[in-house]
């Protein structure tokens, strides 16, 4: 039988659970290897027939240690030989002592299993369906903070996205608070520069700006009502916080007056619009004799006392000085009187700068010399 073969107790047979097999399993082998050794030498007595009765029983042989467990392996592999249990027998191979086990790899699983004869046998499975190993500690660790600075990411840019949109919600209310608030309403409204300019008018839009929120008072609006009145050339409203209103005003420049066809006098300016309507003959402005259209404040004058208003802004002051009226013909024709009795006739109300520029250098050309009528109406001067 394969189990009398003789083995050579000073071979070596390496095995792949050497290093792995624990002390109750070692315990469980010696106690095999005994039962065989004794079987055996019982065997080898009753075969001689003869044996010296008074030989003494040979003590139970102890785990021969780390060699012995080739021995094993071999007497297993006999057995399931023998019984039909194995189907091959593999070559033991020796492997290195330090290389881990990939981590990749089937579970492998040890027990202690009898035999059909009755002994026992290490079996070693390789058990694909065996559990995986559980993560290391060291791996789990860093899973969990990485999963926690994720979150804590998320976290910070909800928490970023909510900051914003309260500021944003902060400053819309302050700005409603604000715009309600009586500590920025108008308290206080400065005029410049008027003169002339109606006070009704003016009063009326002061009255108005005052109280209202210096944010959204309506300035735009109050400009337009300002620019409304006769007098006023420019206006312009400055706010300022907070509660102060500035309102700076430039107002046209009378050039003269002229009588209507109502008996009313006309004050006009270099553009010809009428700044007033008045009663009597104001001294501080040029007289524009002739009969004109009867026109309410605010309007515009056409020719021909366009044209004269037009000539009196344009005037030299060495002529402004000399003059004392301009006079517009039923013709249309424009002509001025100056000190010394004498009369400019600048024909039809145009081309007025060179017509000037020629009266001018006839007046120094003249000299002391008397004359009493320069003509530029045909564009050069002549004197009679």
């Amino acid at each position: 039988m394969a189990a009398d073969r003789p083995v050579d107790p000073t071979s070596e047979i390496a095995t792949d659970f050497d290093e792995g097999i624990s002390d109750d399993v070692q315990a469980e082998l010696s106690a095999v290897f005994s039962d065989d050794d004794t079987t055996a030498g019982s065997a080898d007595a009753g075969g001689s027939g003869g044996g010296d009765g008074s030989q003494e029983s040979a003590p139970p042989k102890r785990f021969p240690g780390r060699r012995w467990l080739g021995r094993a392996r071999s007497k297993e592999a006999s057995d399931d030989d023998i019984d039909g249990d194995s189907t091959s027998t593999a070559t033991p191979k020796k492997i290195s002592r330090k290389i881990p086990a990939p981590t990749s790899s089937p579970a492998k699983t040890s027990s202690v299993k009898p035999s059909a004869s009755g002994t026992k046998r290490v079996v070693i499975s390789d058990d694909d369906s065996a559990p995986a190993p559980a993560a290391s500690p060291a791996g789990a660790s860093r899973f969990r903070q990485r999963r926690i600075a994720i979150r804590r990411a998320a976290g910070r840019r909800r928490l970023r996205w909510f900051s914003v949109v309260g500021i944003a919600v902060a400053v819309v209310l302050v700005v409603l608070l604000l715009l309600t608030s009586p500590i920025l309403s108008i308290r206080n409204v400065q005029v410049e520069g008027n003169v002339y300019a109606d006070p009704s008018v003016l009063g009326e839009v002061i009255s108005d700006l005052k109280g209202e929120p210096i944010l959204t008072a309506d300035l735009h609006g109050a400009e337009m009502r300002l620019e409304a009145i006769p007098w006023v050339r420019e206006v312009s409203l400055s706010s300022h916080l907070p509660s102060r209103v500035l309102i700076q005003i430039v107002e046209r420049e009378p050039i003269g007056f002229y009588g209507a066809v109502d008996g009313f006098n006309r004050v006009i300016d270099r553009d010809g619009r009428v700044l007033d309507v008045i009663e009597g003959d104001p001294v501080d402005y040029v007289p524009i004799r002739g009969t004109g259209p009867n026109l309410s404040a605010g309007d515009s004058v056409g020719q021909p006392f366009l044209g004269a208003a037009q000539l009196v802004n344009a005037l030299p002051s060495e002529l402004r000085t000399r003059l004392l009226s301009v006079v517009v013909s039923a013709e249309g024709e424009v002509s001025m009187t100056l000190t010394d009795e004498v009369e400019v006739l600048f024909g039809r109300p145009d081309d007025f700068q060179t017509k000037l520029v020629g009266v001018v250098n006839e007046i120094k050309k003249q000299g002391s010399s008397k004359y009493a009528i320069i003509d530029v109406s045909s564009g050069e001067p002549s004197v009679r």
